[in-house]
């Protein structure tokens, strides 16, 4: 139980539930479709427990998600072919896959699981039925508004639908794209101006953002320029002693260059950090889909699956926050099994290997849960958290937690209501069925849009009780480190009146007399 992106989209699913309009009465700087889909699930679960049976359901989804891509998979390719059963396969993409990604509401999973069932589809419908490329276009569509890196998704389906049927389905499933987008647009229009929906979601990131997360991020994959340089040079040996002509000298080097990207790619997860393992082998994938068209067979048919799937796995890490591909290393795992199985070199044992190697990465990534995102150690979980709300019954976190969580809770009773937590705790409202008097919930710098003096405004006018978490202005670098973290609470601890303080949170209430608004 952490007080940041645990609470992000509850807290904006929690305005959703109580009537308010997305872009229109709160700041969201993403497509909408995350945000509707879990109000969905916060409107029919069980208050009692209510963020633990979420935590569930999104396990689930995950778990579903799984299950659509390799079936998917599957149909294309037939494990069997390859000696692999789905069902066992399962497990391991399914760990290493979630790792230890806190099972919260997110647009990157969701958008996973909404493009792995139009993926599931699109393996079914081989001959590009109409009425199946209805909910092909609707389940990416759906995929695309979650967030911005998934936009292309869409476009992706569209060409593979090309590959497989030529000009005239692919005509129609562009249709289609497009139907559904003013249908979209229709809707966003019922409740707030396009130029409104627009503002909030494009600008948000710029063409730097994109290059660091999707090209150089992958391009400085290997931290350690020692190793770099050794995968790079030994596969040159094997294809230096066997080499024949120009060509397979060429072949050789880009099959051990392959192997020794893998190779690495296991040892970065069990003994350094699995995330950059996921880069190193997202690269080590690329490379095996031009190692089979180059050197193996030209056949963009039989391929366009899987680069449709490490598309999926490519988007899903745009992310300025988490720019990793981890979470759709099920995608990944069948490309490396499905375009280089025959390649890998028999030796006696390699069922043993094989499998030696899938338990000790999935062991390293169940083992990764004993550190829960932004929390203690499991075996330091041991406050139960059912005494703060009904909602959060189940779940258990450590003492700091707990006791910053109950003074709120006492903070709340003692002022009422109309309340600002600044800069964190997003899902403070939804805990306390309160609603706030602001456009958005986490008051940081990255979420309000440079709208800061309407917050502070809205602060003031509303003479709010602000409560600021102490960490953020006294155990921080004050000046180099909150003022471009949260210019609000900055505000809010210079130019308003302190009335109170406890352990975790000084309380503030009014503008100074001697201070003036933005």
């Amino acid at each position: 139980m952490e007080n940041w992106d645990t609470g992000y989209i509850p807290s904006f699913s929690w305005r959703v539930i109580n009537g308010q309009d997305i872009y229109q009465d709160f700041i969201y700087k993403g497509p909408p479709v995350t945000i509707y889909f879990h109000a969905f699930w916060m409107k029919v679960l069980p208050v009692e427990g209510q963020f633990y049976w979420i935590r569930i359901v999104n396990y689930l989804l995950f778990a579903i998600q799984v299950y659509f891509i390799l079936s998917a998979f599957d149909f294309f390719y037939k494990f069997k072919n390859y000696g692999i059963s789905k069902w066992m396969l399962m497990i391991p993409c399914y760990i290493i896959s979630i790792h230890n990604f806190p099972p919260y509401p997110w647009p990157t999973t969701d958008g996973l699981f909404f493009a792995s069932i139009a993926f599931w589809i699109f393996a079914k419908n081989k001959s590009d039925s109409f009425s199946l490329l209805i909910f092909i276009a609707f389940f990416s569509l759906l995929s695309a508004f979650t967030k911005q890196s998934f936009y292309l998704i869409p476009l992706g389906f569209l060409v593979c639908i090309f590959i497989r049927s030529g000009i005239k389905k692919s005509f129609l499933f562009g249709l289609l794209l497009f139907f559904f987008v003013g249908i979209y647009l229709l809707w966003i229009s019922s409740f707030t101006a396009i130029s409104n929906y627009l503002e909030q979601t494009s600008n948000q990131t710029s063409l730097v953002d994109l290059y660091q997360s999707g090209i150089a991020n992958y391009i400085h994959c290997f931290k350690n320029k020692w190793i770099l340089l050794f995968v790079a040079v030994f596969p040159i040996l094997p294809g230096y002693f066997t080499k024949k002509t120009d060509t397979f000298f060429l072949q050789e080097y880009f099959r051990w260059l392959i192997i020794t990207f893998s190779i690495t790619t296991v040892l970065y997860h069990l003994f350094q950090n699995e995330r950059d393992a996921s880069m190193i082998f997202f690269v080590s994938c690329s490379l095996i889909v031009i190692y089979y068209y180059f050197f193996v067979q030209k056949n963009i048919q039989f391929i366009s699956p899987i680069l449709l799937g490490l598309l999926f796995a490519w988007s899903s890490a745009i992310s300025v926050g988490y720019p990793f591909p981890m979470l759709f290393s099920t995608g990944m795992i069948v490309s490396f099994i499905v375009l280089f199985y025959k390649e890998i070199p028999k030796f006696r044992y390699s069922k043993l290997i094989y499998y030696s190697v899938i338990t000790g990465v999935s062991l390293v990534s169940f083992a990764s849960n004993r550190n829960p995102y932004r929390d203690s150690a499991l075996e330091n979980l041991n406050y139960s958290l059912a005494t703060i709300s009904p909602k959060l019954k189940y779940i258990k976190t450590d003492r700091e937690t707990f006791e910053k969580h109950n003074e709120l809770k006492q903070l709340i009773k003692k002022y009422g209501k109309n309340f600002i937590v600044a800069p964190g705790s997003p899902m403070s409202n939804y805990i306390f069925d309160n609603q706030s008097k602001l456009p958005a919930d986490w008051i940081i710098t990255n979420e309000v849009m440079g709208r800061e003096s309407l917050f502070i405004r809205l602060a003031a006018k509303q003479k709010s009780y602000i409560f600021i978490e102490k960490e953020y202005v006294i155990d921080k670098p004050y000046i180099h480190y909150m003022i471009l973290y949260s210019g609000i609470t900055s505000f809010f601890y210079e130019n308003f009146n302190k009335i109170d303080e406890t352990k975790h949170y000084l309380v503030y209430n009014s503008l100074r007399h001697d201070k003036k608004l933005p």
